[in-house]
């Protein structure tokens, strides 16, 4: 398929390619991500689309050049290789600037905290065991490893699912780095004036 660009050379038009809404709201999704979503589901709950409806939305971005899928090997106990779904920066922008702009996600609610630390961050706690750690009784220590950790993929959860005394408990501590304090405060700003 042959993307033509507008004259006024400002992307193309949207109808031009004839993006459904979930294809839309996919790539708004993935724009405000920048390191990607994994697996297709994640994709779907955060651009507040039908899961089944997700693959062949993902499949067709992939045609289009605007985003890329591609497998890769992922923090967890295993290591496992799953596909990361990205946007494609330059070619989304300069074709669909508007849709990257305008269109609208959902909130979503953050998941409910478990009462166990999940299995999938036992690569963060050297001795492997998250058996160990009761949720929200471990809380602080629980966000302290995450949101010292270099693992970007983690400090999502940690920050729309621990405890906001929590997340302040590591907000005070020196040796976080500046850029996770400030992803707390702004987190917590969010999560404060939320409904949800």
């Amino acid at each position: 398929m042959e993307l033509d660009p507008r004259e006024d050379g400002g992307g193309l038009d949207p109808a031009q390619l004839a993006l459904s809404e979930p294809e839309k709201r996919i790539l708004a999704a993935l724009s405000r991500r920048p390191l990607g979503l994994y697996p297709a589901a994640s994709v779907a709950v955060a651009a507040g689309v039908d899961r089944d409806e997700a693959l062949p939305c993902l499949q067709r971005l992939v045609e289009l050049g605007l985003i890329t899928g591609a497998p890769e090997l992922v923090l967890a106990r295993p290591v496992r290789r799953e596909v990361v779904w990205r946007l494609d920066v330059a070619a989304a922008w300069s074709q669909v600037p508007d849709v990257l702009r305008f269109t609208e996600l959902p909130d979503v609610a953050p998941e409910p905290m478990p009462d166990r630390l999940p299995e999938r961050f036992a690569h963060l706690f050297w001795w492997g065991d998250t058996s160990l750690y009761e949720l929200p009784r471990h809380a602080d220590f629980v966000a302290e490893r995450i949101l010292a950790s270099s693992d970007v993929s983690s400090w999502g959860w940690a920050l729309s699912t621990l405890p906001c005394d929590s997340l302040e408990f590591v907000e005070g501590h020196p040796h976080i780095p500046d850029d996770r304090r400030r992803l707390v405060r702004t987190a917590l700003t969010k999560r404060r004036a939320s409904p949800l």
